[in-house]
């Protein structure tokens, strides 16, 4: 049985930590360790920072969506916005060892996670989808 918890909120800095939160929220029901909340936290942070940078031009706020579902066997969280969008295909390529602090967002994001998926969709927009499994042991 998987469960989820969806948030909505301004993309502006000062609403990162309700993702922080949320992150925080689940960690009982999902039977994260200190390590793994750490980590999730981090990497959700993370994601919903680039999207309060890139997403959006300096004159419109948009909104970040934040969705975390606890499936039997580990998470999927999803961060979406409906910004300029990204070119996902190109990012796949990047080699972390020849970016800039500023672009080191998602390689951070990549180390801590199982996976990370990127998807622009033909409307706009970014959705970025993480991974992370759960070991057998803590259920």
């Amino acid at each position: 049985m998987s469960r989820s918890v969806e948030l909505t909120f301004p993309a502006h800095a000062r609403y990162l930590v309700l993702a922080r939160l949320s992150v925080a929220g689940i960690a009982p029901v999902a039977r994260l360790d200190a390590e793994q909340l750490a980590d999730l936290k981090l990497a959700v942070t993370e994601a919903c920072a680039n999207v309060v940078r890139h997403a959006y031009p300096d004159d419109t706020r948009g909104e970040v969506r934040l969705r975390i579902v606890v499936e039997e066997t580990g998470l999927v969280i999803e961060v979406a916005d409906d910004g300029r969008g990204m070119d996902a295909d190109g990012i796949a390529g990047w080699d972390p060892a020849q970016l800039r602090e500023q672009g080191m967002g998602l390689a951070i994001v990549r180390s801590v996670m199982d996976d990370v998926e990127i998807e622009s969709p033909p409307g706009g927009g970014t959705v970025v989808r993480l991974h992370k499994s759960l070991q057998a042991a803590q259920r």
